[in-house]
């Protein structure tokens, strides 16, 4: 059985929920570099696609005042439903949102952008209004972190050919998951193609299924984001290429983590 969703429903459709959360769901990986640039707790912090919750949990357990919001409610029904394991603390409150209108009555001390989110804003326009935005939701010299891929040397060589990649996931049904992915870039252009394939075998009573997402993220270069930033009102303060926090090098790391000020 197979389904295609195309770009404009990935994120919002349930099943793609489930698989995010199976990926995902228990990633904290990015959490020392959030932890090094916040201001100490309590703070105010918006993220800005939080998915399913695990990092806005994480600040929140650390004392942080945390606002999340996403597009797909699918997303943040799951959020909702997870429990803080520190009852001392406030959970994250959240808002089913598009990052490119943001409608909120208060300014934060941060803003989080974690895990190549603002790469899935593929329309020059939008993302320099959510830059601008992200900007006009700060306080004074308040703090912009996010993370974003950034092609490599090596990434260059997709406009001649297609990447492939693959993961098997366990699920506590005893089944698996397949996600297969391929990868190619535009001609001439920043955007990357991605096709994502899951295929769910091994189901209890049930059939396989194969379950495919198409869409694209924008892979500008360093110097490109730099100009975004700088255009919307910020000066980046520290960059990292990995999650070990190892200053980041242009054209070697496809991990981008920046921290900035909202000047």
């Amino acid at each position: 059985m197979g389904f295609v969703i195309q770009e404009d429903t990935i994120y919002t459709h349930d099943r793609y929920t489930s698989f995010y959360e199976l990926e995902l769901g228990q990633f904290l990986d990015d959490l020392s570099f959030y932890k090094k640039y916040l201001p100490p707790p309590p703070s105010s912090v918006l993220e800005l696609g939080c998915g399913t919750g695990r990092l806005g949990r994480a600040l929140a357990e650390e004392g942080h005042a945390v606002t999340g919001i996403d597009l797909s409610f699918s997303m943040l029904q799951e959020a909702v439903s997870r429990p803080l394991n520190n009852k001392n603390v406030s959970p994250p409150s959240y808002a089913c949102m598009d990052m490119t209108r943001l409608a909120i009555q208060k300014k934060f001390d941060a803003i989080v952008i974690p895990y190549n989110t603002l790469n899935l804003l593929t329309n020059p326009n939008a993302l320099e209004q959510c830059l601008r935005q992200a900007h006009s939701q700060l306080v004074k010299n308040g703090l912009l972190l996010m993370q974003i891929f950034v092609p490599t040397i090596d990434h260059a060589q997709l406009a001649t050919k297609k990447q492939f990649q693959f993961m098997i996931f366990d699920r506590p049904n005893g089944s698996k998951v397949i996600k297969e992915i391929l990868k190619w870039r535009e001609p001439d252009s920043p955007l990357i193609n991605l096709k994502e394939t899951y295929r769910i075998r091994y189901q209890p009573d049930k059939k396989n299924e194969d379950w495919q997402y198409d869409y694209q993220i924008l892979g500008m270069d360093y110097p490109a984001w730099l100009k975004k930033l700088t255009t919307a009102g910020f000066s980046v303060k520290a960059t990292h290429g990995d999650y070990q926090l190892a200053p980041f090098i242009a054209g070697e790391h496809p991990t981008l983590l920046l921290a900035a000020t909202a000047t």
